[in-house]
């Protein structure tokens, strides 16, 4: 996946300034994508701070709902009703 992330990112950055009218199943997608990349820095994280299982699952638990606060937030798109836009 290494390349075809490279490819996107590239892309987006080569087209910075037009809106991409990104439909709900895309940006569904990139959150997706985006939470696996932030749940594997997480777990960096935690591995690092040699963190209890009880504490990795609280902290995980955590940034799963300020993400998706967040995106309500500034998109009015609930990531917990995802059937709604795949």
């Amino acid at each position: 996946m290494e390349n075809d992330i490279e490819k996107i990112a590239t892309e987006i950055l080569n087209t910075s300034r037009i809106k991409p009218n990104y439909t709900n199943r895309d940006f569904m997608n990139i959150v997706i994508v985006f939470q696996s990349a932030m749940m594997d820095k997480l777990f960096d994280v935690m591995d690092f701070d040699g963190m209890k299982i009880e504490d990795r699952l609280l902290m995980a638990e955590k940034c799963g709902i300020d993400l998706k606060d967040f995106i309500f937030k500034y998109t009015n798109i609930d990531t917990h009703k995802i059937e709604n836009y795949l």
